[in-house]
């Protein structure tokens, strides 16, 4: 028998990763549940050992498994985390603009307030002004920026909509994590006011202005 070329192995990985994910849908595996094991897997594709070992290293490499040595392969919750860092570092080395971002941030903020406005949530509501409150005591660049981020990710948190949350926090963490935002206290305090204005917006049903108001507040940024 002639050696299995990269290409097949290759390939024969590709098919195996597919094959495990019919096989979670096929069977409805939700978060915590088991795969079979590895010997199992081997026997049900009908590959070597090492070809699943490559397909379940992939898996867990964008995070769809966890495994345990001595345990085997559990599912994970869902979490495109991993997924948007490995997309932001490729785009960030390819050229990407810290407009971009904000573009993108005006878009995704803005296409939120619609459902934010439509179910105002008090408690959420109430989080957020205790945030604003909080957010008063900050005296240094680092801390402008946490809270300045923390409102937006509470404020989008009250979509409740886990997977539009997780994209969000992504693209608002890796706009504020890149430090071009610069603001002077008295800039600062300007911050607080729009943010506090934003929310009078929403708790008074007016989408439009509260949208006007955000997208107003993110071309300020001073980058």
């Amino acid at each position: 028998m002639e050696p299995i070329q990269s290409t097949e192995r290759f390939s024969l990985k590709k098919m195996v990763i597919q094959e495990i994910k019919n096989y979670i849908i096929e069977n409805e595996l939700s978060s915590g549940d088991k795969l079979p094991a590895e010997r199992r897997l081997t026997e049900m594709f009908q590959v070597s050992r090492s070809v699943v070992r490559e397909a379940l290293s992939y898996l867990e490499n964008t995070g769809v498994i966890t495994t345990t040595q001595g345990k085997g392969a559990y599912l994970n919750e869902s979490n495109i985390d991993t997924l948007l860092d490995s997309f932001f570092f490729l785009w960030q080395i390819n050229g990407g603009k810290i407009e971009d971002i904000m573009s993108l941030r005006i878009m995704f903020e803005s296409s939120a307030i619609e459902e934010i406005v439509k179910q105002v949530d008090m408690e959420e509501m109430e989080t957020i002004q205790t945030l604003l409150i909080e957010s008063k005591t900050a005296h240094t660049m680092e801390e402008y920026r946490k809270f300045d981020m923390l409102f937006h990710k509470q404020l989008l948190k009250a979509t409740k909509n886990p997977l539009f949350i997780q994209m969000t926090n992504m693209i608002n963490s890796y706009f504020f994590e890149t430090e071009y935002i610069q603001l002077s206290p008295e800039e600062y305090q300007q911050v607080i006011r729009e943010h506090q204005s934003i929310i009078e917006a929403i708790q008074n049903k007016d989408p439009e202005l509260a949208k006007k108001l955000l997208n107003n507040h993110i071309k300020r940024a001073k980058l």
